[in-house]
């Protein structure tokens, strides 16, 4: 995995800028993650697990209710998400989605059962080593470490 760019990385006035659309926000993650389901309304943007820049747009002003979400402010968001396994142009939704869910309101036992459901990519309850090195990886990326190598 590529190290972002210093530009990929969000501002703390950034940041400030998406916590002040999210205090006035009233939806969920999950509500805008159906818009990408079947027939949804974003499902177009999709592509498997991946969103392309249109998508993510479309998810962030849908989940922050807000046409007027700043374009650096997105582009910096999408590029902070991007890494060398999706490709140039695409960010993987589960990474958007576990984002922003522990950013918004709630218990913290529904953010982890929502996230981890969101990486147990079989449904079968349990996360096996590659549903497990997902969730470092992008831990590692938010933190901005340097990925652990490869065994």
């Amino acid at each position: 995995m590529e190290e972002s760019p210093d530009w990929a990385t969000i501002s703390p006035q950034e940041f400030a800028q998406l916590q002040k659309y999210l205090d006035y926000t009233s939806r969920k993650v999950q509500d805008v993650l159906r818009e990408f389901d079947g027939d949804g309304a974003l499902s177009r943007h999709r592509q498997g697990e991946c969103v392309d820049f249109e998508g993510f747009s479309l998810f962030l002003r849908s989940y922050l209710e807000a046409e007027d979400v700043p374009e650096p402010l997105c582009r910096h968001l999408f590029a902070s998400f991007q890494s060398s396994r999706e490709g140039s142009d695409l960010v993987c939704i589960n990474d958007v989605s576990c984002y922003f869910s522990l950013l918004e309101g709630g218990r913290p036992e529904d953010k982890l059962e929502f996230t981890f459901k969101l990486y147990d990519k079989d449904g079968n309850g349990l996360l096996d080593s590659s549903e497990v090195d997902r969730i470092i990886t992008q831990m590692m990326r938010v933190a901005h470490l340097p990925p652990p190598p490869d065994l």
